[in-house]
């Protein structure tokens, strides 16, 4: 990606709490200060309300939120057509989010909890990377604000950032916080990625994987640890807040698959 003086910035919501958008602004100056270095074209929450060219194109798109409706589904891949670069922000776009709940439990039975009787759309629920290319994720439920600022900052230098490769739990004892797992808490930080500082943990929550999987992490021997304590409901029960258990059991079947082929 080649630097560009004034770049063209499209940020935008699927289905969301727009958590990850207030971050930005929540970064007060240094989001302000950003904004001076790009053409901001489009971004509901501060928008002035002029209608956008359908032919506009895009040098960046900033992507928060999950595919769920049809509506949805086609503004993401008209954003991606109009895009040369596409961020998705925050666990909804890269995990599923809360929305992938129902898909680990019996749709049906789940809709009728909410909905009763009323007749609604029940699709599953998928990832961004299942509809579009995707070239960067800023993950974590919300976005940290320092880590998008840095992100953002280097996008507009022309560098497509790699996160560091580092699980949750080093910032958890580099902090002092005490470790729950060792306390008998199902807690997923030695295997999901780091940056958020340990946020959760800071307030005595045990970290349920929104940031998602770290490269290398070791999924079967916490699996083997958890099994010894828990139950396979307490264990998917933790997993499947922030729709991480369908990753985390991907890679322990690719883990377990050269043991098996020996056997």
């Amino acid at each position: 990606m080649k630097k560009i003086s004034k770049p063209k910035i499209a940020i935008v919501g699927l289905t969301s709490c727009e958590g990850c958008q207030f971050v930005m602004l929540d970064q007060g100056n240094k989001f302000l200060n950003w904004l001076k270095k790009v053409d901001l074209e489009e971004f509901r929450l501060i928008e002035d309300g002029d209608v956008k060219s359908k032919d506009q194109t895009y040098d960046i798109c900033f992507v928060e939120g999950n595919p769920i409706t049809k509506e949805n589904i086609k503004m993401l891949k008209e954003m991606r057509d109009k895009s040369k670069l596409l961020v998705v922000l925050g666990n909804c776009a890269a995990l599923g989010g809360v929305w992938e709940l129902k898909n680990y439990h019996t749709k049906t039975k789940a809709i009728r909890a909410v909905y009763k009787k009323a007749k609604v759309a029940n699709p599953d629920i998928k990832e961004v990377d299942n509809f579009v290319k995707v070239d960067l994720t800023i993950p974590g439920c919300p976005t940290t604000g320092s880590e998008f600022m840095e992100i953002a900052n280097q996008l507009l230098l022309g560098k497509i950032p790699r996160l560091a490769q580092s699980p949750v739990c080093n910032e958890c004892q580099t902090n002092g916080y005490e470790c729950l797992l060792q306390k008998g808490e199902v807690c997923l930080g030695p295997i999901t990625l780091g940056g958020c500082n340990a946020v959760c943990l800071k307030s005595k929550q045990a970290c349920w994987g929104c940031r998602g999987l770290f490269e290398g992490a070791k999924v079967e021997n916490l699996m083997k640890h958890l099994n010894k304590e828990f139950t396979k409901d307490e264990i998917y029960r933790v997993m499947e807040v922030f729709g991480a258990r369908d990753s985390i059991m991907e890679e322990l079947e690719k883990e377990e698959k050269p043991k098996k082929k020996y056997k």
